[in-house]
């Protein structure tokens, strides 16, 4: 099995982000930036725990502020999979294709995004369940904080590997018109064989420095204007919109490279 490049797939990626310029950066706007505007404006402010609090006191309202964001968090998510689909659609097709049709493409194929999705969480419920089951079992006890230990470590390892094992499951559907979640999900195990850890970090390298940059930006902006109602809470949606759209769009060129890449080498395909 060829070795994954990361070298050409970040030209590929860059070449990508530079074709359709107007049209893909018109997508990532309403698709990618205008939700996350949309929900750090209007939509609940993160909990912080009160002065003194204890630690389950604090673990408690981390828990408490992520319930209340997981609503806003999977609609994004819906809706950016719906803009990925059509930034691919208009980078992969072989033949000119409009934004209206690579938009109406990606509608049609929510439910195929959506069954992916359940199917990765199933398993990663069930990876997390078997991984750390025997340490909660011995809580209390050396052994079970170990066991503990290395089930989250494990975990870590699986989620990880498996990151880049799926990471070409949306370049496939936009592509290749896959409806079935399942086939889409092999079609991605089969094309990364033998190149998951090269894959996963390439991009946890990326992901990095858009996480820095991110961090970066936010913290000048809460030093400068705080977090509170008003001028802070504006400018910090500015940018974590901005932060979005750019990841985004970055995210989903690295996907459509890597695809390009193992398609190419797997079955021949020759992309415009």
């Amino acid at each position: 099995m060829p070795k994954f490049d990361m070298g050409a797939a970040w030209d590929d990626s860059m070449t990508l982000l530079r074709s359709h310029t107007t049209l893909t950066g018109a997508i990532a706007a309403v698709f990618f930036f205008l939700p996350a505007l949309a929900v750090s404006w209007f939509g609940p402010t993160p909990m912080e725990p009160a002065d003194g609090a204890t630690f389950e006191q604090m673990m408690a309202t981390l828990r408490d502020s992520a319930q209340q964001a997981v609503p806003y968090q999977l609609l994004i998510s819906v809706i950016a999979a719906v803009g990925g689909v059509g930034i691919l659609r208009l980078w992969l097709s072989r033949s000119s294709t409009s934004v209206g049709d690579a938009l109406v493409f990606a509608l049609k194929l929510i439910p195929t995004m959506i069954g992916v999705q359940l199917l990765l969480g199933l398993a990663l419920g069930l990876a997390t369940l078997l991984l750390l089951m025997p340490g909660i079992a011995a809580a209390g006890s050396a052994i079970g904080a170990l066991l503990l230990f290395v089930g989250i470590c494990a975990l870590i390892g699986v989620c990880a590997f498996f990151w880049g094992r799926i990471a070409v499951v949306s370049p496939i559907i936009a592509d290749r018109t896959v409806f079935n979640p399942v086939a889409a999900i092999q079609e991605s195990l089969r094309l990364t064989k033998g190149n998951g850890w090269r894959i996963f970090f390439f991009l946890f390298l990326v992901t990095v420095v858009i996480v820095v940059v991110a961090a970066i930006l936010g913290g000048v902006i809460a030093a400068v204007a705080g977090t509170t109602e008003g001028v802070g809470r504006l400018l910090i949606g500015v940018v974590e919109g901005g932060v979005a759209a750019v990841g985004g769009l970055v995210s989903v060129a690295i996907a459509a490279a890597t695809y390009r890449q193992l398609a190419i080498r797997g079955t021949g395909d020759v992309f415009a």
